[in-house]
């Protein structure tokens, strides 16, 4: 099978990576086309599974301005427009941030439009939703996906996450439906059919983590309950009976922490922009801890791993001040990093945050997960809609408090907890992230329900309906003229305005990876030059050495063998000596017999 995989970025390509080893395993051919890089470093991630399946390809996929600028423009408007509008449903009205969000996005005369009395009605909204929709349905495809899809001939089109605010990533899908192709879009993570865009196009299949998605993509995005699949969380599977490459000694000495007693472990999250700083909050935590009337948590000692994308925000903080408190992590995109992010789970004795996907890895490895219900970080607790799944799926995985008090409690009773004691996570983890069981798997099941689209007949080509190309034609000129007159203040002309930059962008990108490329093969080569050069040099000395060995032995040998000899001479000399001395003697006396008037003299 022939798999187009369109990921909006490379973190997208990370939370799926499991599932394209699985099916590059089961032979399929896959294409991966990616729209923009990260910052952070997700590029090691994409090279190392190059590295493992060298038949899996991939490009920089994104629309070019020469012939759909205007309509790609447009298209990114209404979609906007229309997703700022569905956060005005009494569903959201605890969660202000999202509309928020949205807003930022909105042209400001249509933000002030949206806002008139006559858009209050949810009648009125929703007649204005219909009429958007109605205008992107008419809308031209962009060609060259379509020439990108025609090239590859894929069997599916499998797109993720898709539901960003403004993403390219619909018209991918509209392509592949205007080409005939099976479609699926998998959701990317825990928060994206509450948090982002509307699915409009339906794909044939929508593949879900858990029944709480399910009944988000029905009921929110009105997607067909026949087209849900619910697979479980792939990207947790890497989590599940994992075993420490190191003993608890060695990892704490690894990051600072004394291993003699239990940790805390701040796992620190993402943030709406504009929230308060994260760190000066993880400060006073720290300082109230070490306040704390419980003994155990004044002596606790806390690592702290912070977000990747908020590293700025910890330049000013000194972290020295307080005593067994360690600030360590990275990104976990290799193997070492994976490894160090597991281990700080596993070996901890808590795991506390703000609102973060790492509380569901913490629960798949069974830790009790803490939070404290911030009042200024409402917003991105309370305000979201994703949170209060921490809350009620499967009894909740989060023990929340108001007060440092509180949490104080809180945490001393999971710090009393027996290390092997039997926890409180699994049927949280059972309901929202592997529905099918604790030991299946979600990655085959993900595979299972991509090769099952084979199973189904491929869609017949989408058309544009002949009232909807008029519709097309009559709102050509209007448009047009509305950008001529009000410009940005009603349209979103970021496409146009930025192209050659974005353009330049992607062939610095694709410069840097290749330099990176040639970097690492030439740092590989000098590696083995100065391997080779060592081996060569250690050789050398160890022979060198077993010389100067042999030397020292003969040496040795033969300062023994004199210092024998000598040793001989001297005795035979002495011996002489003594021999002469008793001659000289006898002699003596034999003479001094014969003398006249001697005694002794012979008779």
């Amino acid at each position: 099978m022939r798999i187009f995989l369109s990921v909006q970025h490379l973190g997208s390509f990370l939370v799926y990576e499991p599932v394209i080893r699985e099916m590059a395993a089961r032979g399929h051919q896959i294409h991966l086309a990616v729209s923009r890089a990260e910052s952070l470093g997700w590029e090691k991630a994409l090279e190392n599974v190059l590295a493992d399946h060298p038949h899996i390809t991939w490009s920089w996929l994104s629309p070019s301005p020469s012939s759909s600028a205007f309509w790609f423009e447009l298209a990114k408007t209404i979609r906007l427009w229309a997703d700022y509008l569905r956060y005005f449903d009494s569903y959201y009205a605890a969660a202000p941030k999202l509309r928020a969000r949205a807003e930022e996005r909105v042209p400001p005369r249509l933000v002030r439009l949206s806002q008139r009395p006559a858009f209050r009605s949810p009648r009125n909204r929703r007649r204005l939703v219909a009429a958007l929709r109605a205008l992107e349905r008419a809308l031209p495809t962009v060609k060259e996906i379509r020439q990108q899809l025609r090239d590859y001939k894929p069997d599916v089109v499998l797109i993720t996450p898709l539901v960003y605010l403004g993403s390219w990533q619909f018209e991918v899908l509209r392509a592949a439906l205007a080409e005939g192709v099976r479609t699926a879009f998998a959701v990317g993570s825990w928060d994206h059919l509450s948090s982002k865009a509307l699915i409009r196009d339906l794909p044939q299949r929508v593949l879900v983590w858990n029944e709480t998605q399910k009944d988000e993509a029905v009921r929110l995005h009105g997607v067909p309950a026949d087209r849900v699949v619910v697979t479980g969380a792939q990207c947790y599977d890497q989590w599940f009976g994992r075993i420490p490459a190191r003993p608890r000694e060695e990892f704490c000495r690894h990051v600072g922490l004394p291993s003699g007693r239990p940790f805390i472990l701040y796992v620190c999250s993402a943030l709406f922009w504009g929230s308060p700083v994260e760190a000066e909050f993880v400060c006073r935590w720290i300082r109230s801890l070490r306040d704390s009337q419980e003994a155990e948590l004044r002596s606790a000692a806390i690592l702290i791993r912070p977000h990747p994308a908020r590293m700025d925000e910890w330049k000013t903080i000194d972290l020295s001040r307080f005593e067994n408190v360690a600030f360590y992590g990275s990104n976990p995109m290799d193997a070492a990093s994976k490894e160090d992010y597991f281990e700080s789970l596993y070996y901890s004795s808590a795991v506390v945050g703000l609102n973060t996907s790492a509380f569901l890895e913490a629960a798949v490895v069974d830790r009790p997960v803490h939070t404290i219900l911030a009042p200024e970080f409402s917003d991105n607790q309370r305000g979201t809609l994703h949170f209060h799944y921490l809350l009620n799926v499967g009894g909740g995985v989060l023990h929340t408090s108001t007060t440092f008090d509180e949490h104080h409690a809180q945490l001393t009773a999971s710090l009393r907890r027996p290390p092997n004691g039997p926890g409180t996570n699994p049927r949280f983890v059972r309901e929202f992230i592997r529905p099918r069981g604790l030991d299946t798997p979600a990655t085959p099941i993900f595979c299972d329900a991509v090769d099952d689209l084979l199973k189904i007949p491929a869609p017949s080509p989408q058309r544009t309906p002949a009232h909807l190309l008029l519709l097309r034609w009559v709102a050509y000129p209007i448009f047009l003229a509305l950008l001529r007159i009000y410009g940005v203040e009603v349209f979103r002309d970021d496409w146009r305005r930025t192209d050659r930059e974005h353009q330049r962008r992607l062939e610095l990108r694709e410069q840097e990876r290749q330099a990176r490329h040639r970097a690492a093969e030439e740092t590989r080569r000098e590696r083995e030059r100065r391997r080779a050069a060592k081996t060569t040099s250690h050789e050398a000395a160890v022979q060198a050495a077993e010389a100067a060995r042999r030397r020292g032995e003969a040496d040795k040998a033969r300062r023994q063998e004199t210092k024998i000899r000598d040793k001989a001479a001297r005795a035979r000399q002495r011996g002489r000596a003594a021999m002469r001395a008793r001659i000289r003697h006898s002699a003596k006396d034999w003479l001094s017999r014969w003398r006249p008037g001697g005694q002794g003299q012979p008779t």
